[in-house]
């Protein structure tokens, strides 16, 4: 029972943070958050991550990370560059059941889907005036024998 009292504690100094910083603005929806990191596809490589311009032969930088979310009534996306590994949306998303996608981008388009593994399509509940933790993720992308496999941003 008293992890449930901090609990509330931490959840109404957030809710007073919110009224502070933005004083008499409203907010109209709820918000998602979420970290990355790029993990190469093969196991044969001595990094376990590697960093959003893997300068691997045959590899383009990931420039930029893409959330696309979409519920009944509305479907939207932000984008955050790639070294920042964070995001957050600002609180304009629509309250409900939404599912939510990660895409790695790269030079402004998307990155082949051969050429990386994603997380599933996520459902989460948006409610207004919370933010929805999406944790951190990783995204699988193919740095090595890029002539027998797309490669990351080719």
């Amino acid at each position: 029972m008293r992890r449930n009292g901090r609990s509330n504690r931490v959840k109404l100094a957030t809710t007073a943070l919110l009224l502070a910083v933005h004083g008499c603005s409203t907010i109209d929806g709820g918000a998602v958050e979420l970290s990355w990191t790029l993990r190469p596809s093969s196991s044969s490589l001595p990094d376990k991550f590697v960093d959003c311009d893997s300068g691997k032969e045959g590899t383009g930088p990931v420039t930029r990370i893409r959330l696309d979310w979409q519920n009944d009534t509305d479907s939207d996306h932000d984008e955050w560059s790639c070294g920042d590994s964070h995001g957050v949306t600002g609180f304009s998303l629509l309250p409900g059941a939404t599912l939510f996608s990660v895409t790695p981008v790269c030079a402004g388009k998307y990155a082949d889907p051969k050429s990386y593994i994603a997380p599933a399509i996520e459902e989460r509940d948006v409610k207004v005036g919370d933010t929805v933790s999406l944790g951190a993720i990783e995204l699988v992308v193919n740095v090595s024998y890029c002539g027998d496999q797309p490669c990351i941003c080719r």
